[in-house]
């Protein structure tokens, strides 16, 4: 499984050995697989144990997208205070996820956070791209239990081909799901892109929004994969007062991608 899963993010071209420095010592405040986050001296580092590190740079395309949000908009984001191949040192900011508050949020606070996260995501679609992948220069990442990588892609075709044909997947069925790569939008734009809104990676204190987090997989992508991985990210936690309000986050709705994408990850 690790070595299709390395096949699957860095294909032919994975990272070179390389030698990790001391880990930080403090409280784990997390932990999952070879992922760590530490909190100590008031700061919090997330760095792995994976040989292979935070992916193919020198340095997380985390760290770089920070800076890119931090300067291009509003959106709140911890400063980046230094990082490496494997790790990131992050400002500690103060709060509990949206999904440690929302229960306890009254309705006027949860009216105001959403429309402060419509006005975050109107601001990141309005940064247009050219070809689609990560900040860095990376490839896109498919978020799934199996993760994947691919491309930077020159065009929404590319993309589309190579998404809906996982590498285990059979010559023959390609006729198949070449019927799936048309029904996804062809003329939507690239814009920059989150690509993880969850109700884990928003922090609220005192019924705002003071930091959205976990920006690794952040670049440019198809106008319809924030509302796929929103959806994703915030309909399962309490339908009725936040999930079925997810759509009115976004200028345009991408139901058919919704559920094309929910398809192509459970089968690949």
């Amino acid at each position: 499984m690790q070595e299709d899963r390395r096949q699957a993010l860095f294909g032919d071209s994975p990272p070179p050995p390389r030698q990790p420095a001391p880990y930080p010592e403090g409280d784990v405040i997390y932990r999952c697989n070879h992922r760590y986050v530490v909190l100590h001296d008031n700061k919090i580092t997330k760095y792995t144990t994976n040989p292979d590190g935070m992916g193919a740079t020198d340095h997380p395309n985390e760290a770089m997208v920070l800076r890119f949000v931090k300067a291009k908009t509003t959106i709140p984001v911890p400063e980046v205070l230094s990082s490496d191949w494997d790790r990131i040192t992050l400002e500690y900011i103060e709060g509990q996820t949206l999904q440690q508050a929302w229960p306890v949020l009254t309705p006027d606070q949860r009216l105001d956070i959403l429309d402060q996260l419509r006005g975050y995501i109107a601001q990141l679609r309005s940064l247009k791209g050219t070809q689609l992948g990560r900040l860095d220069g990376q490839g896109v990442v498919v978020p799934s239990i199996m993760m994947r990588s691919g491309g930077p892609f020159a065009t929404l075709a590319e993309f589309h081909d190579w998404l809906v044909k996982p590498p285990k997947r059979l010559r023959s069925q390609s006729m198949y799901w070449h019927q799936i790569t048309t029904q996804l939008s062809a003329e939507c734009p690239i814009v920059f892109t989150h690509g993880d809104i969850a109700a884990r990676n928003i922090i609220v204190r005192h019924g705002k929004i003071v930091a959205l987090l976990d920006w690794e997989f952040g670049g440019w992508y198809p106008e319809y994969w924030e509302y796929v991985f929103a959806l994703r990210g915030l309909d399962n936690m309490d339908w009725e007062t936040l999930g079925l309000n997810v759509p009115s986050l976004f200028a345009k709705r991408y139901d058919l991608e919704y559920i094309l994408i929910g398809f192509i990850l459970t089968i690949s």
